[in-house]
């Protein structure tokens, strides 16, 4: 753990290998994009770091090979990340799709904030396979809206004519028009809120 050396010198965990310096997210985005990170204690335990992209076995350094470095830190070659996750099947689930080196889930979980995630979801938007699976912003909440109804109460017999108003979504359980018989309630229509009362028989 040390101070990292950008403007911002935030306390990090972050070790890069090359420049055996300590990093924060934002210098590890703006000015260590091809370096291997890792953690100091990872450094050392292994300071004879493999520079490859473990995908083709070529350099990360190479001048005008774009990199891309997943949430869990792992750098590739973009063209050998998005060639190797375009090979999966159509119907491979989103959670199939994982880091090549430790198999954490590339896509980033909507609630984790920070430079890398936000770097991964850039440019996962620009991938077919990713905006197909429409995982850059998944794991929201479907919002359902319950149909709004409209009671009726007829004179005779306390029958109930239940009238659907057209804006909605049918997750009530009452999904058409049609008759329901409650005959020891009355309806109070008051002020638009429905009050079931007994009936006096």
């Amino acid at each position: 753990m040390g101070l990292c050396k950008c403007p911002q010198r935030k306390v990090s965990t972050l070790f890069c290998f090359k420049h055996h310096v300590n990093v924060c997210e934002s210098c590890l985005v703006s000015e260590h994009p091809q370096c291997i990170v890792r953690s100091y204690v990872s450094w050392l335990q292994d300071n004879d770091y493999n520079p490859n992209c473990s995908l083709c076995q070529r350099s990360l350094t190479e001048t005008g090979e774009e990199t891309i470095r997943l949430i869990c830190y792992d750098l590739f070659h973009w063209s050998c990340l998005n060639e190797y996750f375009r090979s999966f099947p159509s119907n491979t689930a989103p959670d199939g799709y994982t880091c090549p080196i430790c198999h954490t889930c590339i896509f980033p979980p909507p609630n984790l904030v920070s430079p890398v995630a936000d770097q991964v979801r850039n440019k996962l938007s620009t991938a077919n396979w990713a905006t197909r699976l429409s995982m850059v912003s998944s794991n929201e909440p479907i919002i359902h809206q319950e149909k709004q109804q409209s009671l009726t109460e007829t004179e005779k017999n306390g029958y109930v004519i239940v009238n659907p108003t057209a804006s909605g979504n049918s997750s009530t359980g009452v999904g058409t028009s049609g008759l329901s018989h409650h005959p020891h309630r009355a309806i109070d229509m008051t002020q638009g809120s429905t009050t079931f009362a007994t009936r006096v028989c």
